[in-house]
C-alpha cells in the first residue's frame, strides 16, 4: 500500500470515528432529520439469513419512494394545468379585444403552437363557410379529395380526435411538405359546423389516443365562439 493510500485510509478512519462519537453524544440527531434516517440501511443481525424486519423495512422504503415519485408527478401535472389555465385566460382577453378575422386566426395559431408545445397549427374550413374579405382563401378543405366526408363526423361529434392519421389525411390538412407523427383535430362549430383547428407534431407520442382532451375541447369552444360573428355559413 502506498503512503498516500495509507494516509487516506487513516484519515477516513479518523473521520468515521468522529461521526460515531458525535452520534453517541447526540442520539437525537437522526430523529431530528427523518429523511436521513429513512434512507439508512441497517441490517438486522440474524446470521446469513435476511430477517423479516429487514425485509419489511426494505419494502417500506420502496413503497415510500414510489409514493414520492407519484406525488412529484401529480404536482408537475397540477403546475402544467395551472399554466394552461393562465394562458387560456390571456388568450380569451386578447380575442375579446380583436375584431379582425385575420388577427384572430394569426393570434390563435401563434399562441396555441406555443402553449401546447406543438410543431404545426392550422385552420381548415368547410366549403360554404366564408368571410367578407375573402381571408379564408387557401384554408378550405378540398371538396374533391374526399377529406370533407372524413372530417365531418369528427366535427359533428364535437370532440377532439387525437392520434395518428394516414398520410393522405395529413397531406390534405397540413400539406405534403411536412412529416406528421401525431395530431389533434379540434372541431370548430356554433349553430353550424365551421371546420377544424388542426394541431400536429413530428413526434408520434405527442397526441396519443389516450391523452386528456378537456383543454383541447375548451380551446375549440373558445375559438368557435369568437369566430361565429366573423364568418358566414351558406
Amino acid at each position: 500500500m502506498s503512503k498516500v493510500s495509507a494516509e487516506q485510509q487513516q484519515s477516513d478512519q479518523i473521520d468515521e470515528a468522529k461521526v460515531v462519537q458525535y452520534l453517541q453524544n447526540n442520539p437525537e440527531v437522526l430523529m431530528a432529520y427523518p429523511e436521513i434516517f429513512s434512507g439508512l440501511s441497517i441490517p438486522h443481525q440474524t446470521g446469513a439469513a435476511t430477517s423479516l424486519v429487514e425485509r419489511q423495512l426494505k419494502l417500506l422504503r420502496e413503497e415510500n419512494q414510489s409514493l414520492k415519485s407519484k406525488i412529484e408527478e401529480l404536482v408537475g401535472i397540477a403546475r402544467e394545468n395551472e399554466e394552461l389555465n393562465q394562458r387560456f385566460h390571456r388568450l380569451s382577453l386578447e380575442l375579446m379585444n380583436t375584431d379582425q378575422l385575420h388577427d384572430v386566426l394569426s393570434m390563435v395559431q401563434d399562441q396555441v403552437q406555443t402553449f401546447f408545445y406543438t410543431d404545426f397549427v392550422c385552420f381548415r374550413f368547410l366549403p360554404g363557410v366564408s368571410d367578407a374579405d375573402n381571408i379564408l382563401k387557401g384554408l378550405y378543405l378540398d371538396s374533391n379529395s374526399g377529406i370533407v366526408d372524413t372530417v365531418k363526423p369528427w366535427i359533428r361529434a364535437r370532440k377532439p380526435v387525437c392520434g395518428r392519421q394516414d398520410d393522405k389525411i395529413n397531406r390534405e390538412l397540413f400539406g405534403s411538405d411536412v412529416r406528421i407523427g401525431s395530431s389533434a383535430m379540434i372541431p370548430l362549430y356554433h349553430t353550424r359546423d365551421l371546420g377544424l383547428l388542426c394541431l400536429a407534431s413530428t413526434s408520434a407520442d405527442r397526441f396519443g389516443l389516450t391523452m386528456g382532451t378537456i383543454f383541447l375541447q375548451q380551446l375549440g369552444e373558445l375559438v368557435s365562439s369568437r369566430l361565429k360573428n366573423l364568418l358566414r355559413v351558406a
